[in-house]
């Protein structure tokens, strides 16, 4: 340990001898892990904020949604698409025994108004499991009721930002108010807590009502279809079970014969989640393999001026030889000026890194760049391995010198 401190003091005094070379030789290692720590926090805050919106939407979830069939006929391509109405919902009811809770909900754009204010928005018909299912939550009021589904009565429920644009502020309780819709007043029964933004979709700008009333409302008489049908499995370990159900149930009800091609689509939310995470996780690798380019022009440098500080000190190493140093001891002492010169560098960067992280973060909307301790250390190690690495040969060529010859090296 003595000696070890011994060899660091000398490699220090020997560095602070060229002041501003030591510092522009550290800019590339600072420089590159400054760029790593920042870009690598970027990407795990983007995905870290993916992740959390889409485990938003409820847990051990599955969606149903209606699909496309491409098929031939006499006159060529034809496309046949079958809606998803309230007979699917109920065969899934009564038949899917994985299955916990069931909210379809029917949705089209509409113009809200209230007061000479209009908004365009959002308007979905839920029933009174799709808070639960879709993990929605009341702020002010209520969320629909089954009586009012059964009633068709005429109520909405409105997110965060309808109520800002219709009421000029978040603040405003416009529980009991009176929009229109279609013409159609309907009375406010409740305000939904914010989700913020997902991806372009903004959660907030969105207004519920009873599903029978806007299947009859926004659909017209007779309507019975569905946009979608959220399920909520019993437990996550169901989950391909409730899967593999559905699309039986489904199957059988559609009258599909083995071979066909699903006429519609059951979505995971388990294995979207997964793809989602694997696809941000390779675009934050990707944003650190090119910020560690420039730690690699950085190691470069530090070979650089490692042998032009050999070629400086031929005298001085022939001069350590002949009193009795050993080769061993040479290649030591050069070896850590390269490792001092990196992980002085290091360090530096990954302050200015977790720095830049957080100015960054305002410039990201929503997104905030998130630093992890797995990061900061990874960079350590590497910018220690690049001073080892691009140290090692300098080190070595003064090793190796002769001391004859070194002692008469003008």
């Amino acid at each position: 340990m003595r000696k070890l401190m011994m060899v660091l003091r000398v490699a220090v005094t020997a560095l602070t001898v060229h002041k501003m070379r030591s510092i522009l030789t550290m800019l590339g290692v600072v420089i590159g892990v400054a760029a790593v720590i920042a870009l690598v926090a970027v990407g795990q805050g983007a995905q870290a904020q993916i992740v959390s919106q889409f485990q938003s939407l409820g847990s051990n979830l599955l969606t149903v949604t209606a699909g496309t069939n491409f098929g031939f006929s006499r006159n060529g391509l034809q496309q046949n698409t079958r809606p998803l109405t309230d007979k699917d919902v109920e065969a899934i009811r009564a038949l899917a025994t994985s299955v916990n809770l069931i909210a379809p909900d029917y949705s089209t754009n509409a113009t809200v108004v209230y007061q000479g204010k209009t908004t365009n928005t959002s308007v979905s018909g839920v029933t009174a499991d799709y808070a639960a299912v879709r993990n929605w939550s009341v702020e002010r009021g209520r969320f629909i009721s089954a009586d009012d589904n059964t009633n068709l009565a005429m109520v909405v429920i409105l997110g965060q930002t309808v109520v800002e644009n219709l009421f000029g502020s978040t603040l405003v309780n416009p529980v009991g108010e009176v929009v229109r819709i279609n013409r159609q007043p309907y009375e406010v029964v409740g305000v939904l807590k914010t989700k913020g933004q997902s991806g372009f979709n903004n959660q907030d700008n969105t207004v519920f009502m009873p599903l029978r009333t806007a299947q009859i409302k926004l659909g017209g008489a007779g309507t019975t279809q569905v946009r979608s049908i959220s399920l909520q499995v019993r437990s996550a370990a169901e989950m391909d079970l409730a899967q593999a159900e559905v699309t039986a149930i489904l199957r059988t009800l559609h009258g599909l014969q083995t071979g066909a091609e699903n006429d519609f689509t059951v979505q995971n939310q388990a294995d979207i989640l997964s793809t989602v995470a694997q696809t941000t996780g390779t675009f934050t690798t990707l944003l650190g393999s090119i910020a560690a380019i420039s730690l690699l022009v950085g190691g470069i440098g530090i070979m650089n001026i490692m042998l032009v500080s050999v070629t400086e000190r031929t005298r001085e190493v022939g001069l350590r030889k002949a009193v009795g140093a050993k080769r061993s001891d040479i290649l030591v002492q050069f070896l850590a000026e390269a490792v001092v010169l990196s992980i002085t560098g290091g360090a530096v960067g990954v302050l200015l890194g977790v720095g830049g992280a957080q100015l960054i973060s305002p410039l990201l909307g929503n997104t905030r760049a998130l630093v992890t301790p797995q990061s900061i250390i990874l960079a350590l190690a590497v910018s220690l391995a690049i001073g080892i690495f691009f140290g090692l040969y300098p080190a070595n060529r003064a090793a190796r010198l002769n001391p004859i010859d070194a002692l008469r090296y003008e």
